[in-house]
C-alpha cells in the first residue's frame, strides 16, 4: 500500500508518513485533468473514519468534516482532505499517483470486503494506529 498527501502539517507525531510538508507541494502547474483527479480522491473507499473537523492549514477559514479520514482506491490511501487540498491550492501530487489514477480512468476499482479489511490493517499499521501492547513487568 502506498500513500499519497499525508502532509507534516496534517499529521500527528511521530508518524513518518507525514514526513513531508504542504508548502513543498504548492506552486506546481495545476493537473489538465485536476477536477477527474478530485473527483477520483472523493470516490475512494472509506477505510478508517476519523470525527471532527480539521483546519485548512493553508490559511482559510473552513474547517474540513471528517478531514482526517482515510480513502483508498486499493492500492494507495490518502487522507479525506486531499481533495480539498488538490482542488482549492493544486497541491502537487506524486507522479506515480496520478498516474494511476489516469491508468484506472479515472474509476476507484471496486473491491471486495476481504480487500477492504485487509487494505484498513495495513493503513492502520502505515499510519501506527495499532503499536504492539508494552510488556508487562
Amino acid at each position: 500500500m502506498r500513500t499519497v498527501g499525508f502532509f507534516r502539517e496534517l499529521g500527528p507525531d511521530p508518524a513518518e508518513v507525514y514526513a513531508e510538508s504542504i508548502h513543498d507541494h504548492l506552486g506546481a502547474a495545476p493537473l489538465p485533468d485536476t477536477p477527474r483527479v478530485v473527483q477520483y480522491l472523493r470516490e475512494g473507499h472509506g477505510l478508517i473514519d476519523v470525527m471532527g473537523a480539521e483546519p485548512d492549514v493553508l490559511g482559510s477559514d473552513r474547517r474540513l468534516v471528517g478531514g482526517a479520514s482515510v480513502m483508498t482506491d486499493g492500492e494507495w490511501i490518502w487522507r479525506d482532505d486531499l481533495s480539498f487540498y488538490l482542488a482549492t491550492y493544486q497541491v502537487s501530487l506524486s507522479r506515480e499517483f496520478v498516474e494511476s489514477v489516469r491508468a484506472n480512468h479515472y474509476q476507484v476499482p471496486q473491491l471486495q470486503i476481504d480487500e477492504l479489511r485487509a487494505a484498513s490493517r495495513e493503513a492502520m499499521r502505515i499510519l501506527g494506529y495499532h503499536r504492539p501492547p508494552a510488556p508487562t513487568l
